[in-house]
């Protein structure tokens, strides 16, 4: 009987409270990953490459702010700690942004509509940054057992889970309900912007009560100078294989979503209704099998955990080759299960990886920041959407995808590509994920044989 609890977290308020956050954070990433591209070229009629460059350049404003966001929380200080009060003001405003980016004006000609989109992308970027970075740096400060740090993560995972659900299943059910009741695709998508954007915000502010009894630590100034520092960051292999295990997964990932509404209208010819199924069954699989997957990385490790979920995820991609218009629904019912079942292993082994490997920076260095590797981590996460949208945006002009049309009018070569989008990048990035992760040694005794060094703090002014 002891066994069976073991396989169940125990129920936390503190965890919970934190990992709520990871809601809206999962409803904001992926519907904007899964629907943005699919709503510029298909609803607003611009040419993918060019809504690919404008996701990019949003992208790549946003990854310069991360590590200086991780800075500022890392010295902040407040009575509610150094990363609480950006959840509350970052929350707030993703809300209002994300609902800006569906449900927008209509402009008298296009290169209004693009400054207007680049401009609500670029102020989403800057809010998600602001909440996500000292989220994703408390994790380290909250708890300080190896183990505890996964049973933290499997709360995070539960809730990606049902994040991803919304996004790839209740939106597009949504948008077809909305069809169905003759609402135009503009403002169907402008009424799930405004939905989307009350349950991220909510989301994100609940969490920002939740973690009021969070423990956190004070920021030290200490004196080392600059390049010291950098070189304190490249010291640490861990993290920087971790960071290319984030990197690789991640984007695979965001290849997947932005690549599945195009799938799905095109390759199979169907309607973005039937979505709903894959992210219900893919839900099913990762929330009932991921006390399996914690139990399992608990005795085997979290890397040898995610070696065996990451082989499972290039096994179950690989079946979509075998898809077409004549799939039946079970079996991509099917295929969604598996793939939440391989999702729930790697999510669970990649999150819980994060704590450690930030600390094991404390104790090689002595210095708390948490704040610099959440934003080296939230660079890593947005540039793996960057490169997805700015390749997918781009590899279809290439292969001649004809924005706006219908299935039955788009040539040979664009529905090969979507394919290819669809299983054949993701795998090869499945690959070299596994490499990294044979190279990953961070285990709790490396952790617990390396002791911080007593660094000097700057005499106070």
């Amino acid at each position: 009987m002891s066994e069976r609890k073991s396989l169940l977290p125990k129920l936390d308020p503190l965890f919970m409270g934190w990992s709520v956050g990871t809601f809206g954070v999962s409803v904001l990433l992926n519907t904007q990953n899964a629907f943005a591209l699919f709503f510029f070229v298909q609803v607003l009629s611009i040419e993918p490459w060019v809504a690919g460059a404008i996701i990019t350049g949003s992208k790549i404003y946003d990854s310069v702010t991360d590590p200086i966001m991780g800075t500022i929380s890392d010295r902040t200080r407040s009575r509610w700690g150094r990363r609480r009060p950006y959840l509350l003001t970052g929350g707030i405003a993703c809300g209002i942004c994300f609902a800006l980016l569906f449900a927008m004006p209509t402009f008298a000609s296009e290169t209004l509509t693009l400054v207007y989109i680049t401009g609500v992308l670029l102020l989403l970027a800057t809010a998600y940054t602001i909440f996500n970075v000292p989220y994703l740096a408390m994790p380290t400060e909250m708890v300080e057992s190896y183990d505890d740090r996964s049973r933290l993560m499997s709360y995070r995972v539960v809730w990606i889970s049902f994040g991803t659900f919304v996004a790839v299943s209740v939106v597009p059910a949504f948008l077809g309900l909305l069809e169905e009741m003759n609402v135009d695709s503009r403002t169907a998508f402008g009424i799930m912007g405004v939905a989307g954007g009350i349950v991220i915000s909510t989301a994100m502010v609940a969490c920002f009560f939740g973690t009021r009894h969070a423990k956190f630590t004070d920021s030290v100034r200490v004196t080392i100078p600059f390049m010291q520092r950098v070189r304190m960051v490249a010291d640490n292999r861990p993290f920087l294989l971790f960071l290319g295990i984030k990197l690789t997964g991640l984007l695979a990932f965001a290849a997947i979503l932005a690549a599945k509404p195009f799938f799905v209208t095109v390759v199979m010819q169907r309607g973005l209704e039937i979505v709903g199924l894959f992210g219900l069954m893919q839900l099913v699989g990762q929330v009932s099998t991921l006390p399996l997957w914690l139990a399992y990385a608990k005795r085997v490790g979290k890397r040898r955990a995610l070696m065996v979920a990451t082989m499972a995820m290039i096994a179950f991609t690989a079946t979509w080759f075998f898809s077409g218009p004549d799939e039946s629904l079970w079996l991509y019912g099917l295929r969604g299960l598996l793939l939440g079942i391989g999702a729930s292993g790697t999510q669970l082994a990649g999150q819980a990886m994060l704590p450690d490997v930030i600390e094991y920076d404390y104790r090689l260095t002595g210095l708390r920041r948490e704040g610099i590797y959440a934003g080296f981590l939230s660079f890593a996460e947005k540039l793996a959407f960057t490169l997805s949208a700015v390749i997918i945006g781009s590899y279809l002009s290439y292969m001649g995808f004809i924005k706006g049309a219908s299935a039955a009018d788009q040539p040979a070569s664009a529905v090969t590509a979507i394919l290819l989008l669809q299983a054949l990048l993701p795998i090869g990035l499945y690959i070299v994920k596994m490499v990294l992760v044979y190279f990953y040694d961070l285990d709790a005794n490396k952790l617990k044989n390396t002791q911080p060094p007593k660094l000097a703090e700057e005499p106070a002014a």
